[in-house]
Order: structure tokens, then C-alpha cells, then sequence
């Protein structure tokens, strides 16, 4: 195991207030290009690097709201995740949420950041309150801390709240992925933020052939899909995009103490493309023998 940072990672969990806020089926890409609208206004070195480049390398996360209606005065989470360099932003995203906010985020409304808290492997740290303002420097987590040190439990169940979209041999995967699959997908989106963060992959070559091996041993035993396609007018062509993933839930059992820890962790960077517009959050829950539901399994 190694000793020396791998990806700094900084998990913010932003508590919001709705004015009324009115989503598409599908919020990911709205919060995606107001997000960086926002930035772009008032911190133009936080949005070149966060939306500069290639979208599959940007060094964001996001996981939106699942809901459509936000009723005046409900409340609703956004997540970001920040990599690398990015980390060193969080004031600046954090006001940005906050002033879109105010001046409403096209085409769902206005709502308030009334908190803002940065996710750790021992619980929330709050940074943020809209009554007092920043109280604290946002600490920053390294991957590896992520990673739980305890037993796996027999079968988990996997649930993609946003869409998944990975390739396999250069195609969409439109059937129910393997374990190995998505576990291959998750070390391969690592190498791709150790490269482009300028960190180091959080394994080594023979720890990453040693996970590879053991899920080809896991067995997918449900799943429950569907394709959801998304479309999306680009703001930077003005043309109508389409891009779509998988949503639903999958069961696997098998000996998951070697490779379970890596996939929870993975919760925090998101599986597959599209990531920073929302695609590729999952969450995962341990199941007794029998399948049913035992909790969760990791953060």
C-alpha cells in the first residue's frame, strides 16, 4: 500500500432552499452550464479550470437533485466533488452556487444555499451558513482515505441514481455491466485524474491487476435497467445534444473484501463519462445472504 497522496479530493455537500425551482426530468445538465455561468461571471480562473479542456478530464463532479418540483421552501442537496488543483476553489464554487441562486438558474427558478459542508471519512465538516458566511478553511481528503477497512458483506446491491454511460470495445453498454466492468471503468477513470491532476494513481500496478482479478469473480445475480436518454442544448454551438445512460440497480455476490472498498470510495468521483454534468452517481448497500437490503455498506 502506498504511503505518499495519491488524487486530493474536497466532497462538498451543499444544503439549498427552493423559491419554487422547476427541473427537466433530468437536472444535471441545467446545474452544469449555470454552474459555469456563474463562475465564468465572477471567477474566471476557477471556470478554465474547471471546464477547460476535454469534458471526460475536468476536474468536477457533480451530483444534482434527483426531483423535478421543489415546492417553495423544500429543501434540496447538490453535491460537488473537486480534484486536484480545483480543491483550492471551494470559496469560489461556493459563492458561485450561492449567487445563482439569487439570480436564478435558468430554466428551474431561484432558490438559497443556507449551508455547506465538506464530506470526510469521520462525518461533515460545515464551512459555510448563509448567517455567518465562511467559518472555516474546507479541509481536503486523499482518495485512499476513503477506502473503509472492514469486512464486505456477502452481496451488495448497486444503485445508479443518474445515468450510467460507459464503452466497452469502443460501443455504449446498454445491458447490465459486470462488476468487473465498472470496477475497470472506476481504475480507469482514477489513472485518468492522477494524469490530469498531476497525482499519483492510488495503487500500484500489481495492487490494480490484483483488484481486476478478483472481480472477474464476482457474479451479477439481479439488475433492473433502463436507458434514459437526455437531450441538451449547448450553450457554447447552440445545437440540441443527446446523450444517454443506464439508471436502475444491480445485485452481485461474490468475495468482495478486496474490491468493495475501492467502489465505495468510487462514489465520490462518479463512474463513466459525463460526470460533470451529473452522469455516473451511484450508491451502493451491503445485503444479507438472502438479497435483501443490510444497511450501507460504505459513506
Amino acid at each position: 500500500m502506498r504511503s505518499e497522496p495519491s488524487i486530493t479530493l474536497v466532497s462538498l455537500r451543499l444544503q439549498l432552499v427552493s423559491d419554487g425551482l422547476r427541473f427537466p426530468a433530468f437536472s444535471g445538465s441545467v446545474w452544469h452550464g449555470g454552474f459555469g455561468q456563474a463562475l465564468a461571471r465572477r471567477f474566471p480562473e476557477a471556470f478554465h479550470l474547471l471546464y477547460g479542456g476535454q469534458a471526460e478530464t475536468r476536474l468536477h463532479s457533480l451530483r444534482p437533485p434527483l426531483g423535478e418540483t421543489y415546492p417553495s421552501g423544500s429543501r434540496l442537496t447538490l453535491e460537488l466533488s473537486l480534484f486536484g488543483h480545483a480543491g483550492e476553489h471551494v470559496c469560489a464554487c461556493t459563492q458561485a452556487i450561492a449567487q445563482l441562486g439569487e439570480s436564478g438558474i435558468d430554466p428551474a427558478g431561484h432558490y438559497r444555499l443556507t449551508h455547506a459542508a465538506v464530506r470526510t471519512p469521520l462525518g461533515d465538516i460545515e464551512y459555510f451558513t448563509a448567517a455567518d458566511g465562511f467559518t472555516r478553511p474546507p479541509p481536503t481528503t486523499d482518495f485512499r482515505d476513503w477506502l473503509p477497512a472492514r469486512p464486505a458483506p456477502a452481496a451488495i446491491e448497486l444503485t445508479l441514481l443518474t445515468p450510467l454511460r460507459i464503452k466497452e470495445g469502443g460501443e455504449i453498454v446498454r445491458q447490465a455491466p459486470s462488476y468487473a466492468q465498472l470496477l475497470h471503468r472506476l481504475i480507469g477513470r482514477l489513472e485518468q485524474l492522477a494524469h490530469v491532476t498531476g497525482g499519483r494513481a492510488p495503487f500500484t500496478a500489481d495492487e490494480r491487476a490484483q483488484l481486476l482479478a478478483a472481480a472477474q469473480d464476482v457474479r451479477l445475480t439481479d439488475a433492473a435497467l433502463r436507458w434514459s436518454e437526455i437531450a441538451r442544448r449547448s450553450a457554447r454551438t447552440h445545437s440540441q445534444m443527446h446523450f444517454g445512460g443506464l439508471l436502475g440497480r444491480l445485485r452481485f455476490a461474490g468475495e468482495l473484501d478486496s474490491t468493495l472498498p475501492w467502489l465505495l470510495a468510487g462514489q465520490h468521483v462518479q463512474i463513466g463519462g459525463k460526470s460533470a454534468f451529473g452522469f455516473g452517481a451511484y450508491r451502493i448497500v451491503g445485503s444479507d445472504a438472502a438479497g435483501g437490503p443490510a444497511g450501507a455498506a460504505g459513506t
